[in-house]
């Protein structure tokens, strides 16, 4: 805060009155420093000539507000960093009356998200008096002040970083208009992020400063005084004459023919979109000088076709083949005497050039002195095609500001140039293919070249794009022979009836940019699918199977899907009312090609019964398959679940004789009624006549005891809901 105020009272104590100020810019530029790191400041053009020194301001306060409600949120002295005189487009142009320097102002910090985070953005302005006394087209140019303006986005959206560069500009040439010339100025920039960008001519801003507060301290607002045009100057004349001041909104290029000399200011905004939504703008000053200069006239380009005494008239087409001379003169001429005059070209309808002209460079030596050159053709310079190619030649003299032209149009109509176009061919028997939906068609590609030149092969829909509808086919090239195959299989939305017709073009490249092409067209025509359904079966014999609970064997078969027309088929299974895994069936749905297997299989319980004595459960098996006609079938299987039946206890023995004779040698268990939902087995549990532990069983096998005493033992059966409790006698 200290650095701040010492700095705000130095502009304060010295503040200088001058007419220095030519135009300029802010920017803002993001920097590869890290996220949120910026490049801030602005280029200024002084009047090196007109100008006070002292109002060369070595540090300049630039002010950012919140656009929302204009609420200022930093205000930033930025350094001077370098300054140059700037130059002319051609540099033999320069006049005593005109010299101007570009001063760049910047600074690298760094954007606090929680400061510049509010959605609707932000903006930022440079306010200083004053400009030109000289300047024709507003009223008090002396007392005007230059308000620099930029809007910018937030430097983070919901929480993730939206990066942002203003645009950047080349540097203005000191150019000059002269008066009842045309003129063109470019005024255009570049957008580091792709950002689209939208030129417009508007009424220079003024700002809060004068001449008596130069130096103004920075306000917020969202209607900023600007300049007063003088009588008759308006957004629509601001350089006035035959062509007033205009620019182009996509290049920015100004356009004016100026009827007055004079100094003329003015201001272009720039708006910057980003997918059509508008994020920033800024806006560019600079003022533009009208002089007089000596009448020039520009150079006149001329030509006469071979075998006629005709000058040539650019509604004609010029027949060449191969036989012809590949070269042919053109003649130039100039009114002024010691003029350097340039030839340039360019082919139309060719996108490659494919001709030179020798030579492209003159000196004229006396007035209306006449030059001439050859424009010779390369062995690519060719039309394949009924239509010319239109050769347009301009001749440039070095006529200050802006050199003068003469432009001359030539059709030119070559052919026959001994390249043989490639064949295109395929393996289909017609160029007719009747497809169905879901159903693939695969077919190959040939392109053969007899010159054997290198060839390429590639396909395209008429009026869709192939890989929109999943059709497969990769470009490919080669010399003189290649192949490539297609593959497609129609989508399910494809309708009957529906006609898409694929060109399959073959370019003869010996010329690059100047292919010769074949095309062969193969038409698709989308008919009905037919489809068999698939087939479902299990290795049962019977639709029912009917299961007592004190079975041992669990249920267990084969599930078999098929299908002939070999389409993806998937098999499931289904319980009716029930989850299958939530009472313990087992089976894994399965997907494949022609023939699928799954296993069922399960081990029933108690629980399956949910305490009645029986119950039903249906399976559906399904197997569906996957074309485009989708189809299904079903078998179903019955499974009846009934509890065992509650046995009577048998009348247990009361003596054994454990001597290995074969009789009455065990404490026969087997004999015991089997488990079923009401009752089931526990334990066994034998004690000697003290209470000892001697046996302890939870199976229901025989005891069959050895090594033991004789004597008299207490046994304990234990049943769910039952025990039996009695004595054994063992006797040896």
């Amino acid at each position: 805060m200290k650095l701040r105020f010492t700095i705000l009272l130095l502009f304060t104590l010295i503040q200088v009155q001058a007419s220095h100020i030519v135009g300029g810019n802010l920017f803002i530029q993001a920097s590869k420093a890290g996220q949120y790191n910026y490049t801030l400041g602005l280029t200024m053009y002084f009047d090196a000539l007109n100008g006070n020194a002292g109002a060369e301001d070595e540090l300049v306060n630039i002010y950012i507000f919140r656009k929302r409600d204009n609420l200022p949120i930093a205000q930033i002295p930025v350094p001077k960093v370098s300054r140059k005189s700037i130059t002319y487009a051609n540099p033999i142009c320069g006049i005593s009356t005109l010299q101007t320097f570009m001063i760049t102002y910047a600074i690298d910090l760094r954007l606090e998200v929680t400061a510049f985070s509010d959605p609707d953005g932000y903006y930022m302005i440079w306010d200083r008096c004053c400009r030109n006394n000289s300047i024709t087209n507003i009223k008090n140019p002396g007392q005007a002040g230059s308000l620099f303006y930029l809007e910018f986005p937030p430097i983070s959206k919901q929480g993730v970083a939206f990066v942002n560069s203003s645009p950047s500009f080349s540097e203005i040439k000191g150019d000059y208009a002269c008066v009842d010339s045309p003129f063109t100025f470019d005024f255009g920039g570049t957008d580091a992020d792709g950002d689209s960008l939208v030129y417009s001519l508007v009424t220079p801003r003024q700002g809060f400063s004068s001449s008596d507060n130069p130096s103004a301290f920075g306000q917020g607002s969202s209607n900023y005084p600007t300049i007063t045009w003088e009588n008759g100057i308006s957004e629509k004349n601001i350089i006035p004459g035959p062509k007033p001041l205009t620019i182009d909104n996509k290049t920015g290029q100004l356009s004016v023919t100026a009827s007055s000399l004079g100094l003329y200011v003015f201001q272009v905004q720039i708006d910057e979109y980003r997918k059509g939504v508008k994020i920033g703008t800024v806006t560019r000053d600079f003022q533009l000088k009208v002089v007089d200069c000596p009448k020039q006239d520009p150079p006149l380009l001329l030509f006469k076709p071979v075998g006629t005494d005709q000058f040539y008239s650019e509604n004609e087409i010029i027949k060449l083949s191969k036989e012809d001379d590949q070269c042919f003169e053109v003649m130039v001429t100039d009114p002024s005497p010691n003029q350097i005059v340039k030839i340039r070209g360019t082919a139309f309808n060719n996108t490659n050039q494919y001709f030179q002209i020798l030579p492209n460079s003159f000196k004229t030596t006396a007035g209306n002195d006449t030059l001439r050159f050859q424009i010779c053709l390369d062995d690519c310079f060719i039309s394949y095609d009924t239509r010319p190619i239109r050769l347009q030649l301009i001749a440039e003299d070095e006529t200050c500001p802006i050199p003068l032209l003469d432009t001359l149009n030539i059709y030119i109509q070559r052919t026959d140039a001994g390249n043989n176009p490639p064949v295109v061919s395929t393996s289909l028997a017609a160029d007719t293919v009747f497809v169905a939906a879901g159903e693939k068609t695969t077919f190959d590609v040939f392109c053969e070249d007899i010159d054997v030149d290198l060839v390429a092969l590639s396909a395209a829909g008429q009026n869709f794009l192939i890989a929109d509808y999943g059709m497969n086919f990769l470009p490919t090239s080669g010399k003189g022979q290649i192949q490539q195959n297609f593959e497609w299989t129609p989508p399910c939305s494809a309708k009957i009836g529906d006609v898409l017709a694929v060109d399959f073009l073959g370019e003869d490249q010996r010329c690059p940019d100047n292919t010769l092409k074949k095309i062969k067209t193969v038409y698709f025509i989308v008919g009905s699918s037919a489809n068999t359904p698939p087939v479902v079966s299990y290795s049962e014999s019977d639709h029912i199977i009917d299961y007592r609970l004190d079975q041992k064997t669990p249920i267990s078969f084969q599930v078999t899907g098929t299908d002939v027309d070999t389409n993806r088929i998937v098999l499931s299974a289904i319980g009716r009312g029930f989850d299958l895994s939530s009472v313990g069936m087992q089976f894994e749905p399965q997907s494949g090609i022609s023939v699928v297997n799954s296993q069922f299989q399960w081990q029933p319980n108690c629980q399956a019964l949910e305490g009645d004595p029986n119950r039903s459960f249906i399976i559906d098996f399904v197997v569906a398959d996957q074309s485009c006609a989708a189809a299904l079938d079903t078998i179903s299987m019955t499974i009846n679940l009934e509890n065992a039946p509650e046995q009577p206890f048998p009348e247990m023995p009361n003596v054994i004789t454990p001597n290995n004779d074969g009789k009455n040698d065990c404490l026969v268990l087997s004999d015991l009624p089997t488990d079923n939902c009401a009752q089931q087995f526990i334990d066994l549990t034998i004690f000697n006549r003290w209470g000892k532990k001697v046996y302890y069983s939870k199976t229901t096998d025989d005891w069959c005891p050895e090594n033991i005493s004789a004597g008299y033992y207490y046994y304990v059966i234990r049943y769910t809901h039952k025990n039996i409790k009695s004595g054994l006698t063992i006797l040896q």
